[in-house]
């Protein structure tokens, strides 16, 4: 696999991750702004991050959005490549996720 590819892929698994723990935290903040409490599992109320604000909640919400899609582009580009490894360049690197 190219240098590039490699970067590429090293590249995209840290935003994958770095997404995974921000698109939660953002939720609970824009909850917390809207006055909407977040009970994790159905068990524990969290407590609110950010007080009640209007302001705060129209931000945070966009905020919300965008790294939602930006997490959905991104497992879509990563599973394209997935595929175009497999089909197009035939290399096991699809193969290599498989348990």
């Amino acid at each position: 696999m190219p240098e590039w590819q490699r970067r590429a892929a090293v590249l995209t698994h840290l935003l994958l991750y770095a997404l995974l723990l921000l698109v939660p935290v953002s939720g609970w903040l824009y909850s917390s702004a809207t006055g909407v409490q977040v009970v994790y599992l159905g068990l524990i109320p969290l407590p609110d991050l950010v007080p009640n604000d209007k302001t705060w909640a129209a931000v945070l919400r966009a905020t919300h959005l965008t790294l939602n899609f930006t997490l959905f582009t991104l497992v879509c580009v990563h599973a394209a490549a997935a595929f175009k490894h497999h089909f197009v360049d035939r290399d096991p690197v699809l193969t290599r996720m498989l348990p």
